[in-house]
């Protein structure tokens, strides 16, 4: 897969953004970055890791794939027909980001482990 350039995914971030009517501080914010730190994805100067890429995700309504290459069937998700088709999507994706997070958790759990065990054994 080609990586995009940053300038192309961070004017999908910003017009994304700005068809949900966030402003930049509420996705920053939601997104746990600050405001410079999304004004950088959004000017391309930088891009988001993938635990970011994938809170963007989630809170824009869209996924990573479109985030990254904005076609192939991934963009924004369409507008639930109801509340409680929104709040099951959103429940789904709030399922994602929560597993994602326990594997990283899990990972610095079994390398601090290693470090202690290392450091106990010299």
């Amino acid at each position: 897969m080609q990586h995009p350039s940053p300038k192309v995914l961070g004017n999908r971030i910003r017009g994304r953004r700005e068809q949900l009517g966030l402003s930049a501080s509420a996705l920053a914010r939601r997104t746990g970055v600050t405001r410079d730190t999304l004004a950088a994805w959004e000017s391309g100067q930088s891009e988001p890791r993938a635990n970011k890429l994938m809170m963007l995700a989630g809170v824009l309504g869209t996924n990573v794939a479109w985030l990254l290459e904005g076609d192939g069937g991934c963009g924004p998700s369409p507008e639930p027909a109801n509340d409680v088709a929104g709040m099951r999507e959103q429940l789904g994706q709030a399922r994602g980001l929560v597993e994602n997070l326990s594997h990283m958790l899990d990972a610095l759990q079994r390398r601090l482990d290693e470090l202690e065990s290392d450091k106990s054994r010299g």
